[in-house]
């Protein structure tokens, strides 16, 4: 007997699965976004995600009740957990979302909700990874019966960081109940934004999303980390096409914008590393690479890549002008 209902179980989870699925399918309409093109440096700025409900439910007297669920892409440097604020406007109500703990388990990944819509979602046409998603959840619940479509909007406030910058923000929306399972398409909408740039800010112009010829990855270090530049010469055409041997040229900058160290040799020690695809990188330790004293600092560099005579330099922009990198930390 107890062989027989061991073989009964399975079967009958799925099929109360399958009827659980055909009789609720609240589906949630296609995911837009209103997003500024612009803002200046800490000024308080509002996105809109613009979507709807469609349930469908099968059957009598069912109905359907759950929270909503919406998440933001920005950029960590905008301290978004501390300052964004979510509101929704709908037919059936308004009202806020909140910040879901860290400590709360997105049921399908095993992972928190943050990190759960960021390995679902990924940094769309973003090419640097300095950005969080996080997920908020409506403190209301609603209930749905079968037909009853509506519109909603869920309106972000938020500050944005110090620093100049291009990127393309992420949003979504979904249902609490629903969790993000990798097979559904219904119950979660996401999508990217158009550029947007950062203005009057710190720093030179961080591009997110334009191949650029010369990278520093992490995109904020100090002088005492380890950080890789990156040289790609697949982005356009330059004078080093062809050319092999690719080397860095290099030269430190303190504070006050005074030379304190500098290296052109043409060495293995500033050779950059083939990495397929006309791209080349280097890795270093600004601190031991340039050999300074204790209590002396780097505020940033300013580089070039040549070939081995050193006559053949790519620079900024494919200029005779330098790439930039500045040091700072969050």
């Amino acid at each position: 007997m107890k062989s027989l209902l061991q073989k009964l179980i399975h079967p009958l989870m799925v099929v109360v699965m399958l009827l659980t699925l055909l009789l609720v399918q609240c589906g949630l309409k296609s995911l837009t976004v209103t997003v500024p093109k612009q803002a200046k440096a800490g000024q308080q700025v509002s996105f809109t995600m613009h979507s709807g409900a469609e349930p469908r439910i099968g059957g009598d007297g069912n109905n359907y009740t759950t929270q909503l669920l919406a998440g933001i892409m920005v950029p960590k440097g905008w301290n978004a957990r501390k300052n964004a604020v979510l509101t929704f406007t709908s037919p059936k109500g308004n009202g806020t979302l909140r910040m879901i703990p860290d400590a709360e388990i997105e049921p399908v990944s095993g992972l928190n909700w943050h990190q759960a819509a960021k390995k679902m979602f990924g940094i769309g046409p973003n090419l640097i990874d300095d950005f969080e998603w996080i997920v908020y959840r409506s403190t209301q619940s609603y209930t749905f019966v079968n037909n009853e479509d509506i519109d909603f909007d869920v309106k972000v406030s938020c500050l944005v960081g110090a620093e100049n910058m291009l990127v393309s923000l992420g949003f979504y929306v979904g249902s609490s109940i629903e969790n993000l399972r990798p097979e559904d398409t219904d119950y979660k909408k996401f999508a990217f934004s158009d550029a947007f740039e950062v203005t009057d800010g710190e720093g030179d112009l961080v591009d997110f999303i334009n191949p650029q010829l010369g990278t520093v990855q992490p995109v904020k270090s100090l002088d005492n980390d380890i950080i890789t530049l990156t040289f790609d010469g697949g982005v356009t055409s330059t004078v080093l096409d062809g050319v092999q041997q690719v080397y860095l040229q290099v030269k430190a900058f303190d504070e006050g914008g005074k030379l304190i160290g500098e290296v052109s040799e043409k060495t293995e020690r500033t050779q950059l590393k083939p990495t397929g695809g006309k791209k080349f990188l280097v890795d270093l330790w600004p601190r031991g690479y340039f050999n300074l004293n204790k209590g002396s600092y780097i505020a940033y560099l300013e580089y070039y890549y040549t070939d081995a005579t050193g006559f053949k330099i790519v620079g900024y922009g494919n200029t005779d002008k330098p790439f930039k990198y500045t040091f700072r930390c969050d």
